[in-house]
């Protein structure tokens, strides 16, 4: 019965086109053109409207975070500029892989293009669809090579086109040798459940600080259990750091991008007995108490700008995902909190001051802003 009718449907709609064709345009026009236009006759035009023409955006979150909030603004934001007939549908990452395989069967059905938001979204999804047909962009995760999601820098290799949050350990060693050139010892904060921070930022920077002859020492926290939570393995390991530099004048603190320890930063402020902190994470520097020092990665909106910019690429441009190397920004995002270093009594060497994109001033007002000095202001 339900064939029938969609029959008759169909002849009813034809019915209605042609009873409102022009004379003045071909009727073959219409025949012609349907599989690929959506045509509507009016009494004195008819419209063809390209069918999928409206590319729709899926966007799987790993969870609620506010930089993934941002990483959406800033995705929301380019694509409304560059390439405004998008659509964008937001998910929540299926606990269940079962759940995302069926989640990723309905997007070939209904998506354009894939962002996952997060590297547990953006290793979860990898597992279960490398290699299928919708391109799939990441978006504030970390380094696909050292999560083991891509080969290289060059090429994924297959649908997916990754961007990271992470800068080459080198690099980043580079920076902190320069904020306190007599370095010899660093503290690395990270989550234990934070499986890529652990990987793709203390293990990096581990080996290339003690194949520079600085020795790091692990400050892994783990609120579940008794004796790994924040105070009690921060006091642990800076009393260990105390044994060979007494008044930590040649030692710093380094947080990773663990989530759970952003969010945290006031307490580890309190409890780092003046030494400086400084991150990866650049919105972890603002105006407040809780702020780190001094921060020098890749900031989550430019991120998500660029991998904006490589998913408008593939669905306008039709480039393969495959074809786009490994979004890694640079130079590096510097923010710098002055209020922070009065606090600790620590000068910042002034190279870093010049080449800092964000300054906040000893009272906690912004003086620089995405490079550009604000009016009336001094640090």
């Amino acid at each position: 019965m339900i064939r029938p009718l969609i029959l008759i449907a169909g002849m009813l709609f034809s019915a209605l086109v042609w009873a409102q064709w022009p004379q003045w345009l071909g009727e073959q026009l219409s025949e012609q053109h349907q599989p690929r236009w959506e045509i509507e006759a009016g009494a004195d035009s008819v419209t063809f409207t390209p069918r999928g023409a409206h590319p729709q955006v899926w966007v799987l979150m790993s969870r609620k975070a506010s930089a993934y909030d941002t990483a959406l603004s800033s995705l929301l934001t380019t694509f409304r500029r560059d390439l405004p007939s998008a659509s964008f549908r937001v998910f929540v990452l299926p606990q269940e892989p079962s759940e995302l395989v069926r989640w990723t069967k309905r997007a070939e059905r209904e998506a354009s293009l894939i962002y996952s938001v997060g590297s547990q979204a953006t290793v979860s999804l990898y597992r279960v669809y490398a290699g299928g047909k919708l391109p799939v962009v990441s978006v504030n995760a970390k380094d696909p090579v050292l999560l083991g999601l891509s080969d290289g820098y060059a090429s994924s290799g297959n649908n997916f086109a990754f961007t990271s949050l992470n800068l080459p350990a080198d690099i980043t060693f580079s920076f902190l040798r320069r904020f306190r050139p007599q370095l010899t010892q660093i503290g690395v904060l990270y989550a234990s459940a934070n499986t890529s921070a652990y990987l793709t930022q203390y293990l990096p920077l581990k080996t290339e600080a003690e194949r520079r002859g600085v020795r790091v020492f692990p400050i892994e926290v783990d609120e579940s259990h008794p004796d790994q939570g924040l105070e009690k393995v921060l006091k642990k390991q800076m009393a260990a750091m105390r044994t060979q530099d007494e008044h930590l004048a040649q030692s710093l603190l380094w947080l990773t991008g663990s989530s759970s320890l952003l969010e945290r930063i006031g307490e580890i402020n309190a409890q780092s007995g003046g030494l400086p902190l400084l991150t990866a994470v650049p919105d972890a520097v603002n105006g407040s108490a809780q702020s780190a020092l001094m921060s020098v990665g890749v900031g989550f909106e430019n991120n998500a700008h660029q991998a904006a910019l490589y998913g408008i690429r593939i669905l306008r441009d039709h480039t393969l995902p495959a074809a786009l190397p490994v979004g890694v920004l640079s130079p590096p995002d510097i923010s710098i909190n002055f209020q922070q270093a009065e606090r600790v009594q620590t000068p910042v060497p002034f190279v870093l001051i010049e080449m800092a994109s964000e300054l906040y001033a000893r009272d906690g007002s912004r003086v620089r802003a995405a490079g550009m000095s604000m009016e009336n202001s001094q640090p």
